[in-house]
């Protein structure tokens, strides 16, 4: 077994399908399969199960894939630590992100790795996913922190996984449906609903699920923030599928579980032509705290660029 089995495991796990793990590899997809059946042969187990039009992880897989990220964050820090001295370095780092965002507090994150690596300012950038892709693979940005769309990212990024979860259908108080407790996506398919801009990675991800479920979407109203989107469902003129997790950010909007609801994951994406031990770092941390911090939300108080060194720290918020 060989590092590139196991990168090659990952991405087809958080790909759910052999094309698009190729593509992100750059590899040719018999390759990938062939790799990925020469990794199956040596272990004596199936990874993956195989339909005609979808891959899934056996629970031999989701072993495997827990113990491999595991594997792969002891290869970043044994690179970041022969590297040369990077807590003397003078560096950058420039992230940017969606917001708002749940489950992982950004600004602890930078708080830490600002500790670890003091001479690196860190630069946090509120953008849209689109925007953040484009800007890691022309180097503008060092990382990102997005929700993908499935088949993205951009071929030669890589995408990490950080957390997956339902959607939730958001109504202002006083709609029609605030006395409901549940609903199905086809009960949207004759409503106005409040939407990202079309060809953004959250509105692909919508139109994805609708299109996976059949059902026709009615009317959308295009909005480019989590706070317009909250606005404009407040103000009645139409209903819309946040995170589950965003409830506390929209507290006067009354929330409905949807039964066959899509989910949306949110990834760290990076660049490996781009690499060093801070990158490394703040990477590991965000797994790390994704994996174990409690699902909430607020609405950071990010500026469009706002630093953070030893000498001057963001103020505490959750993002």
């Amino acid at each position: 077994m060989e590092l590139r089995h196991i990168r090659y495991a990952v991405a087809v796990a958080e790909e759910q399908h052999f094309g698009r793990a190729a593509a992100r590899l750059r590899v040719a997809q018999s390759a990938l399969s062939a790799q990925i059946r020469d990794l199956e042969r040596e272990l004596g187990v199936e990874l993956f199960a195989r339909t005609s039009r979808s891959v899934s992880v056996t629970p031999a897989g989701q072993i495997f894939l827990e113990r491999s990220y595991s594997v792969l964050g002891a290869v970043s820090r044994l690179v970041a630590d022969v590297a040369p001295d990077p807590t003397t370095a003078i560096r950058r780092l420039r992230v940017g992100m969606i917001v708002p965002l749940a489950r992982v507090d950004v600004v602890a994150v930078v708080g830490r790795v600002s500790g670890r690596y003091p001479n690196t300012t860190v630069t946090l950038l509120p953008r849209a996913s689109a925007e953040i892709l484009d800007a890691i693979a022309g180097g503008d940005l060092d990382l990102g922190i997005i929700g993908l769309a499935p088949g993205r990212p951009k071929p030669g990024l890589t995408a990490t996984a950080l957390w997956t979860e339902p959607l939730s259908l958001f109504v202002a108080p006083d709609h029609p449906w605030a006395g409901r407790e549940t609903v199905r996506l086809a009960d949207l398919s004759d409503v106005t609903m409040i939407d990202r801009p079309a060809g953004s990675e959250a509105r692909l991800q919508s139109d994805h699920a609708f299109a996976r479920s059949s059902v026709t979407r009615g009317h959308i109203l295009e909005a480019d923030s989590a706070e317009l989107i909250g606005q404009l469902t407040e103000a009645g003129l139409g209903v819309t599928l946040l995170p589950t997790s965003l409830a506390s950010v929209f507290p006067t909007l009354h929330m409905i579980e949807v039964i066959d609801a899509p989910t949306r994951t949110v990834s760290v994406v990076t660049n490996p032509n781009n690499a060093n031990a801070v990158i490394a770092a703040f990477v590991e941390d965000l797994i790390a705290s994704s994996a174990t911090a409690p699902v909430s939300a607020t609405m950071p108080s990010v500026r469009p660029a706002s630093t953070a060194t030893n000498e001057s720290r963001p103020q505490e918020n959750s993002s």
